[in-house]
């Protein structure tokens, strides 16, 4: 989306139905056309968590309330609907970025019920679509992201700039490029993508983020979210709906364990591991089941040697389509069982504020340092401490200075790193 300078939202006007058998329902169900204008606040506090919107007569006879669920990373909302740019049938949220520079995830989520006007009681739709049009950058260092949760089936373009992840079961995200697309345009399908809902009176959760670097300008940022239904020609359907992805751990390995109900032209899964949350390698291939409308289990259990002299261990999988496209599940951190000698550091809260808690036991008496760094390496905070066997619980305060975003503390013992953890600042 733009910025208030650069933002042209005009969109063409023209809609298609549909061909696609995700908007079925028993006979072809077409996806109606909304209109979201007008928004009053009803409940709580304009632009804080809790915040409730109705959009009158989205279509006759029902009503769309929005609620602020959640606000992260310090974006603000600096209005639920703004139609001084754009298309006016849109609901066009605007996010602005955090305040302060530096490296940062940030977003502001929502949770929409659709209403019968004259009773008050929930609308279901058969069927109804959600397009993110525009989803882009400011061409230098932010780029933005959408997600919504529930979906029955996502389409992008065959060719996109967006990068789809899952932040956890049937909560697909998009993310876009720094790259500045002009204009607003239901035909830009590389910057478009559809979320497509059947038999349901609302959306449990629907995000508006933005990504920035170090020197990013704070900035409003508009979203363009169209209740309509835009064709999109060569389209790429999500190939997996996951059911469940979970991990175990054993006394000398983990099983990893997921569910699909929906498989679609999909190849194989590779099961990757990551001891930082950052990098991950891959540890084994599995090929997809033969189920593909029908729940698949899989299994995969590993009991590499590394294990053993870890505290936590990540997993996420790799689903590769029959065309070589990936997509990522969400990461899990599996912690794995203190071996004898071991040194386990906890952090705590995480993500953090202003304090935070290192609790830690070691074998023997010694000198200790803890350093806080940014991601990209630099120390920002050193602090020594005289370290005794057994249990230790060192405070850090005084942090809410540093800027939200994710950090590394290391945890040193006599001249010895004994771990690193990933620390998020909010």
């Amino acid at each position: 989306m733009k910025t208030t300078s650069t933002l042209v939202c005009k969109l063409f006007t023209f809609f298609t139905i549909l061909f696609l058998n995700v908007l079925v329902v028993k006979a072809q169900c077409i996806a109606p056309l909304m209109v979201w204008q007008s928004a009053v606040l009803v409940s709580g506090t304009s632009g804080q968590i809790g915040a409730e919107y109705k959009f009158p007569s989205v279509i006759a006879g029902v009503d769309a309330f929005v609620t602020v669920k959640d606000i992260a990373g310090g974006a603000s909302l600096t209005s639920v609907d703004d139609n001084t740019f754009g298309y006016s049938e849109a609901w066009q949220p605007v996010v602005k970025t955090p305040t302060s520079q530096g490296v940062s995830s940030s977003y502001v989520s929502f949770k929409i019920d659709f209403k019968d006007s004259a009773t008050g009681s929930n609308h279901t739709f058969p069927c109804f679509q959600l397009s993110f049009i525009d989803v882009d950058g400011d061409n230098q260092h932010v780029k933005e992201f959408v997600a919504a949760k529930g979906a029955n089936q996502i389409v992008v373009s065959n060719v996109t700039t967006l990068a789809l992840s899952t932040i956890s079961f049937n909560f697909i995200q998009a993310t876009g490029t720094f790259h500045n697309y002009p204009g607003i345009d239901t035909s830009a399908y590389v910057t478009n993508i559809n979320y497509n809902y059947i038999n349901t009176d609302h959306i449990d959760e629907v995000r508006f983020g933005n990504i920035t670097d170090s020197v990013f300008t704070v900035q409003d940022r508009y979203s363009c979210g169209y209740f309509r239904p835009i064709t999109m020609t060569n389209f790429y359907v999500l190939p997996v709906k996951y059911v469940s992805f979970n991990a175990i751990a054993e006394e000398n390995a983990v099983i990893i364990k997921w569910v699909t109900e929906q498989e679609v032209n999909n190849n194989y899964f590779e099961v990757e591991r990551s001891f930082d949350a950052s990098t991950f390698t891959a540890i084994g291939t599995i090929m997809a089941g033969f189920g593909a409308f029908s729940k698949n289990s899989y299994q995969l259990i590993d009991n590499a040697k590394e294990l053993m002299s870890k505290t936590i261990v990540y997993y996420r999988l790799k689903q590769v389509d029959n065309m070589g496209k990936a997509t990522y599940s969400n990461i899990i951190a599996v912690k794995l069982p203190v071996q004898q000698g071991r040194v386990v550091m906890q952090t705590s809260p995480n993500p953090f504020t202003e304090n935070l808690n290192i609790r830690f036991t070691t074998t023997g008496n010694g000198l200790g340092e803890i350093t806080i760094a940014s991601i990209n390496g630099q120390k920002i905070i050193t602090q020594q401490t005289a370290v005794t066997k057994g249990y230790n619980n060192l405070q850090l305060n005084g942090l809410n200075r540093l800027a939200p975003g994710m950090y590394t503390v290391q945890l040193i013992i006599n001249g010895t790193i004994i771990s690193n953890q990933k620390i998020i600042k909010n």
